[in-house]
């Protein structure tokens, strides 16, 4: 007979293998596009004739020694003023949400029975049981003059919270999902004329439930900022909302919830950053289900 932790190893196996995967795949492309880049510059460089591309090479360098320096000064100053909300008092925590559906539609309200944390080279990062509140944050910064693609990082983690529950009656079932967040984030990239700078930060939330097999995943995002030229930085104290339904039978169900947080900074002084960590008042709590 299954018990929910004999389920529970089962999607942990197959989310690890699909993680590690994706996370392959990734690394190979930045990989090739790196390559590609060296190549594509170098002969950029060459046709440009030598006092040109010795033109361009004095430019990098002198951004490298003062452009770069003092982005990352202005980086860590944001950083510094962002790691502690203004007002804590005006913090929305587990304990004081509103509902979010009547009590008269309340089948059940979850809590999660399991997280487990990804790095973004796919490896497990921190696993554990009746979780409360962790800390996940990301952290990319570019290098050199962003030409062809070239000079970039990227990192993406995760966090994947598993609930399970006992439908009594076979219906359509719907999952409110409140997701409490508590952190910051920084995009910054100088883009000039020489040069190619880029950063781009992104959090998403998706749920996919399981009973006999997946079910399709729903995905919404929740920010999303990309630019060449912009220095845009806020705190971000929030529980959002979205919802899920799933058709099930009398019998144990699954439901994952993931957080994704995605940064990428192409080009020296390129700095792309989310954070739910640094500092006792940033986290990412336990999100609650609710169901109908």
């Amino acid at each position: 007979m299954s018990t929910p932790d004999t389920v529970l190893h089962e999607l942990l196996a197959a989310r690890d293998h699909e993680v590690a995967e994706r996370a392959n795949s990734r690394q190979a492309n930045e990989r090739e596009l790196a390559s590609r880049a060296e190549r594509n510059t170098e002969r950029a460089l060459s046709a440009l004739g030598d006092d040109m591309a010795a033109t361009i090479r004095r430019l990098d360098e002198e951004y490298a020694s003062h452009g770069a320096k003092e982005a990352r000064t202005l980086v860590a100053e944001t950083k510094s003023r962002l790691t502690a909300p203004a007002d804590a008092k005006g913090m929305l925590r587990i304990s004081d949400r509103a509902s979010v559906i009547s009590s008269a539609a309340l089948y059940a309200t979850l809590q999660p029975y399991y997280v487990r944390l990804y790095n973004s080279n796919g490896t497990e990062y921190y696993s554990g049981y009746n979780p409360g509140a962790v800390d996940l944050w990301d952290s990319a910064q570019g290098s050199g003059n962003g030409w062809f693609g070239g000079g970039a990082s990227a990192i993406d983690v995760l966090a994947d919270w598993w609930f399970y529950f006992n439908p009594n009656a076979n219906r359509s079932y719907g999952y409110t999902i409140s997701c409490p967040l508590h952190g910051f984030f920084i995009c910054h990239a100088d883009d000039g004329f020489w040069d190619s700078k880029e950063a781009h930060v992104r959090l998403d939330l998706s749920a996919m439930g399981y009973q006999y097999n997946a079910k399709p995943t729903t995905s919404v995002n929740v920010f999303d900022y990309d630019g060449q030229n912009m220095n845009l930085n806020s705190r971000y104290d929030n529980a959002p909302l979205f919802y899920y339904s799933d058709l099930l039978g009398a019998d144990t169900a699954y439901l994952r919830v993931t957080e994704s947080l995605y940064g990428y900074a192409r080009g020296d002084g390129s700095h792309a950053e989310l954070n739910f960590s640094d500092g006792g008042a940033n986290y990412i709590g336990p999100p609650t289900i609710y169901v109908s």
